[in-house]
């Protein structure tokens, strides 16, 4: 017999398997086993982190699963779409950037606590890029950031707060530039470690290097290209002269 936590009785088991015929009685088994196991197996997962499996056993049980299209979290309100920064823990410097594509809750059926999980889409940045592609260093911004395919679920609580990820002709809009205020232009394959979009995206100076809205640019009067003081051989970020004509152009 199985009691509520009040103790009034729920279901007499072993009477009702008597009422029924061996195979709807081969069937309740099942079912009670199956609930029983789920109950054992959704708590294993949490405890192994095993976020994916957690998500697919959780939506094959009814009344464990419910989806949403909002979460609270650290005081704000973050709905599916929105751009989130995430704990990276203790052993990273920079916090990881991803996109709300899901928020889930699983309940655990003995305790009846609530496991609340969000399915992102990862961005990368820099200082991953650079590791593949040490020499795109001179163009890839601080605030840059590379969308790729990877998904994957994380527990709610690990979010930190939202961010907004731009353009990049909208970020070099901006006046003022928030830490938290990134933009994205290319797309990053994680198995190939390599660009996906790169000729999109014009290249200038005569280095032939996509703009990083980083560093100083000056503009030919004559050809109307864009360079790096550096590569035209200006220093100290100064120039004093009312006009500006490339080497082409001289």
């Amino acid at each position: 017999m199985i009691k509520s936590q009040q103790g009034n009785q729920v279901a007499d088991y072993s009477k009702l398997m008597k009422r029924q015929s061996p195979e709807s009685s081969a069937t309740i088994k099942k079912q009670i086993h199956k609930r029983f196991q789920n109950r054992q197996t959704i708590r294993e997962l949490y405890q192994q982190k095993a976020w994916k499996t957690l998500v697919k056993v959780g939506s094959q049980t009814k009344g464990l699963y419910e989806e949403y299209d909002t979460i609270k979290v650290q005081g704000q309100v973050l709905s599916v779409g929105d751009s989130v920064l995430i704990n990276s823990g203790d052993q990273h410097d920079e916090d990881y950037v991803g996109t709300l594509k899901q928020i889930i809750s699983i309940k655990e059926p003995t305790t009846a606590k609530l496991i609340c999980l969000c399915r992102i889409q990862w961005y990368m940045r820099k200082s991953e890029i650079i590791k593949s592609k040490p020499k795109c260093s001179e163009w890839i911004s601080e605030q840059e950031l590379f969308i790729t395919n990877h998904q994957e679920y994380i527990l709610a609580q690990s979010i930190i707060s939202s961010c907004k990820i731009l353009s990049c002709s909208e970020y070099q809009e901006l006046d003022e530039i928030e830490s938290t205020i990134y933009f994205n232009r290319l797309e990053w394959d994680l198995q190939k470690k390599q660009f996906g979009n790169m000729d999109s995206v014009q290249q200038f100076c005569f280095c032939f290097q996509p703009v990083n809205p980083d560093r100083q640019y000056i503009q030919c009067d004559s050809c109307k290209n864009w360079y790096h003081f550096e590569c035209v051989g200006i220093k100290n970020g100064k120039y004093n002269q009312k006009e500006f004509h490339c080497r082409k152009c001289q």
